[in-house]
């Protein structure tokens, strides 16, 4: 056992002085003066194109001291009578680096698809939760179809799928579970793993996570959420004090068009709130689904047109919304 600590503990010490120059100056110091969430800073290294992506995973690279970590896990699980005869483990000197380098990725988007490897590495094996939860974003990042996630090949999902699931389940951080629930919508390659978990969070104490799970399961797998009432998940969000919560939810309604009967009367209600951040969105997705609420119109109808009578922006909407809504909810079709 004082064998294998020892190999952890040697494990980390760095051997070599590979600092290569990039720009005239060592790659060290460039990695040494990146700072976390800086615009002008992603600016500078966009310009820099795929050499300065490869500076940046080699900085990643240096900064995950893997011997450090595994000795980390070996020591705390060590039995207490054990751990005076090994010596005290190194404290993660490189976390607030590894964050920097991580964000920095992220936000240059699809500049940085080479770093595809060590990102999932990274999502994977990091010890931070803090780590895991800001490299999601480097998959996640446009949030819509286009995101890098959604065009990874399955098997490179595949690899994802137990670190975010792991991810789902951490409580002691409920941004990296918001995190990896936004993240499992775009893998329903693998529903049937993923399609539990999701509903397991459905039952999670912040309103944000339960919300990305009900969204993410509808599109990962319609059945079971339709089963399990996800939908109801987020009517219950919809009513949150906060008012953007409640508005993220209510934009969310606009994936559950197949489930019209429980939707369409809670968004008739929240035309008359006296948010107009949330009447606005109910009044988006009434205008923009039509086609799904047509049958509906007998309440639909009245209830945009009281809300046209209002003098701000919901009545303005609601008045563009009834004439698109009388016209059979088509998007292409002009309005006069």
């Amino acid at each position: 056992m004082g064998l294998v600590a020892l190999t952890f503990w040697f494990a980390g010490v760095s051997v070599g002085n590979d600092d290569p120059l990039f720009h005239g100056k060592p790659e060290s110091e460039w990695i040494k003066s990146l700072k976390y969430s800086d615009d002008q800073q992603v600016k500078e290294w966009r310009s820099y194109g795929e050499e300065g992506v490869q500076v940046l995973i080699r900085g990643l690279e240096h900064a995950n001291h893997p011997g450090e970590r595994a000795y980390r896990q070996f020591y705390r699980r060590t039995p207490a009578f054990l751990m005076r005869w090994l010596p005290a483990p190194k404290q993660d000197s490189t976390r607030a680096k590894r964050m920097e380098l991580v964000s920095l990725l992220s936000s240059l988007g699809n500049d940085a698809t080479n770093a595809t490897a060590i990102m999932i590495r990274t999502l994977t094996h990091d010890e931070d939760a803090s780590v895991r939860q800001s490299t999601i974003n480097f998959f996640t990042g446009s949030e819509d179809e286009k995101c890098l996630l959604n065009q990874l090949p399955a098997r490179e999902k595949r690899k994802l799928v137990p670190a975010l699931i792991r991810g789902l389940q951490d409580t002691g951080n409920w941004g990296l579970r918001n995190n990896a629930a936004n993240a499992l919508k775009w893998i329903p390659e693998e529903k049937i793993v993923v399609a539990p978990a999701l509903v397991t969070a459905l039952q999670d104490p912040q309103p944000q996570v339960r919300l990305l799970a009900a969204q993410a399961l509808n599109r990962v797998d319609p059945d079971t959420a339709k089963k399990v009432g996800a939908v109801s998940v987020i009517l219950a969000v919809a009513k949150n004090p906060d008012d953007q919560v409640a508005a993220r939810a209510i934009s969310g309604l606009r994936n559950f068009k197949n489930e019209p009967d429980a939707v369409v009367p809670v968004l008739i209600e929240l035309l008359e709130s006296t948010n107009t951040l949330v009447g606005c969105e109910a009044v988006w997705i009434l205008e923009w689904s039509g086609r799904e609420f047509r049958s509906y119109s007998n309440s639909v109808v009245p209830a945009l047109a009281k809300a046209a009578e209002r003098k701000d922006n919901v009545g303005r909407y609601a008045k563009v919304a009834l004439k698109r809504f009388q016209s059979g909810g088509d998007p292409t079709k002009a309005i006069k």
